[in-house]
């Protein structure tokens, strides 16, 4: 009947066949591109696959499989604890808010580091950032300053070259680096110091040079009227962080710790390097004064209420966003929550001299004057994204989340926001893009080499991967003199862990 009706007769077999190799095809395509993607991106969203076993998991009865609140089949655990199961992001939900959010908290293994107070917890990147002392129970005043602070504090305040932002091509995969360069040279001191040309006169390197392509870099961003191509960075990552690789997909905030370690690195270098100076003038650097400052450990003894204090040097903050955490605030309120140190991780205490119950908590002891965080969204195991909506301010006041304040409200300025761009929760792949603020308020947003002026609406409802905010402090312009002592300041003033200043500037306010 179909050839009488005029339509060619179908042949089944030769369909189904057709079917079966493009079905099989497809698969295959998405097994290669998942397979090598994943390479770059080690993630995971709220809760992951049952990838092998935990041993400090806590076992559960028959039903070991079954979801915590339901019954059913639980085929997702809890990313944080690991001990327990569900079959839903609803049944995790659900969860949380009965009360696991009080109880849960990441497996450890048994450590005498954690004893000490130390950041353990917290770390989310094994990258080492200079200074490498560790933490420290007393924070020294440096005996020798490598770049002034009334140096530093002109920089801050420069207001010279006032220039929109330059798009820069995309060499494949690069957008990661695309997007920091442009947080770099948006960043007022950094940006400063390099168009004055005062890194050029005195670089005593041999080798390339971070700093110095970056100081070219930033000369061809304030000249340049149509995009160019970063590819004299893009082409050195390995000297930048020893993992990166051109044309390979990175994370934006691994280059960006790599990049800041980089340049302190270099800083360092033009006194002799990181093993001739003392951790505490290691701390007086350019680089350090721009993102550096300090993180406070305090553990308190309940038995004897002994306090231990320790310190140590950070460059920029990570942050959980899991949970019931919508905002920025809400993250930093976990960040420095208090952690109870019992069982398996109880805590000795000096006072006691045995092993005690004790509370823990990190909070900012001395803030930088750039401040980073970065948001983890992107969580242990292999697929999948944390791609919840969590808001954050344009000002950000920083006092709550601070070990002790000093007179005034601790106040941030948002200046670039870096996003990430998935399909269907995927990190495995994506792409980055920033938005940054121009010296005049303005806020641009940036894809690679498109560049578009946009309003701070917009910029507040993306899905922030990293943040970076300014201090927002007036701060004064220190005058030379031959006699200098440390001297701390209120916050208003000047917000620098260590500020070197003249006993004739002080003034009796303070």
């Amino acid at each position: 009947m179909l050839g009488g009706s005029g339509l060619p007769p179908l042949d089944l077999p030769a369909l189904l066949q057709f079917a079966i190799t493009a079905l099989a095809l497809v698969s295959g395509l998405l097994f290669v591109i998942r397979s090598a993607a994943s390479r770059y991106f080690v993630v995971d969203a709220r809760f992951e696959s049952d990838i092998g076993g935990f041993e400090g998991r806590d076992k559960m009865s028959d039903g070991e499989d079954k979801c915590f609140v339901c019954d059913r089949r639980g085929t997702k655990k809890c990313s944080r604890c690991k001990s327990v199961r569900y079959c839903s992001q609803e049944c995790q939900s659900k969860h949380w808010k009965g009360g696991h959010n009080r109880i849960c908290k990441e497996p450890k293994v048994f450590d005498d580091s954690l004893l000490g107070g130390t950041f353990g917890r917290r770390k989310s990147s094994s990258i080492a950032l200079v200074p490498s002392r560790g933490s420290c129970k007393v924070l020294g005043l440096p005996k020798k300053v490598l770049f002034p602070y009334d140096e530093f504090v002109k920089l801050f305040n420069w207001d010279k070259h006032i220039y929109p932002p330059c798009g820069l091509l995309n060499c494949g995969n690069s957008c990661f680096a695309n997007v920091i360069l442009q947080c770099l040279a948006c960043t007022r001191p950094l940006v400063a110091y390099l168009l004055e040309g005062s890194h050029l006169k005195t670089c005593a390197g041999n080798d390339w040079c971070f700093l110095c392509e970056l100081q070219i870099h930033i000369q061809n961003v304030s000249q340049s009227m149509k995009p160019f191509s970063p590819i004299n960075i893009l082409c050195r990552l390995p000297k930048i962080g020893g993992n990166l690789g051109h044309g390979r997909q990175e994370d934006a905030h691994e280059f960006m710790r790599f990049a800041i370690d980089t340049m302190q690195s270099v800083c360092l270098d033009e006194f002799g390097g990181e093993k001739a100076l003392d951790p505490s003038i290691q701390e007086t650097t350019l680089i350090q004064h721009i993102f550096g400052g300090h993180l406070q450990s305090q553990v308190k003894c309940t038995k004897c209420d002994k306090i231990s204090n320790r310190y140590e040097n950070m460059m920029d903050l990570t942050v959980e966003i899991h949970g019931d955490a919508e905002s920025l605030e809400e993250c930093l309120n976990q960040f420095t929550g208090k952690e109870w140190l019992d069982g398996e991780n109880m805590y000795k205490c000096e006072g006691c001299d045995e092993y005690v119950k004790a509370w823990k908590r990190l909070t900012v002891h001395q803030p930088p004057n750039v401040l980073t965080i970065a948001l983890k969204r992107f969580q242990s195991g292999r697929f999948g994204k944390l791609n919840k909506r969590v808001t954050f301010p344009v000002t950000l006041d920083l006092v709550p989340y601070m070990s002790e304040t000093r007179g005034s409200t601790d106040l941030y300025e948002l200046y670039a926001v870096v996003v990430h761009i998935d399909m269907l929760n995927a990190s495995f792949f994506g792409h980055y893009i920033c938005y940054t603020k121009d010296f005049h308020g303005n806020w641009y947003r940036v894809d690679d080499c498109k560049v578009m002026k946009v309003d701070v609406e917009e910029v507040l409802a993306q899905g922030a991967y990293m943040l970076l905010y300014s201090s927002n402090f007036s701060i004064i312009n220190v005058s030379d003199s031959l006699i200098t002592v440390p001297v701390f300041l209120p916050a208003k003033s000047l917000p620098s862990p260590h500020v070197y200043i003249s006993l004739m500037c002080i003034d009796a306010s303070y």
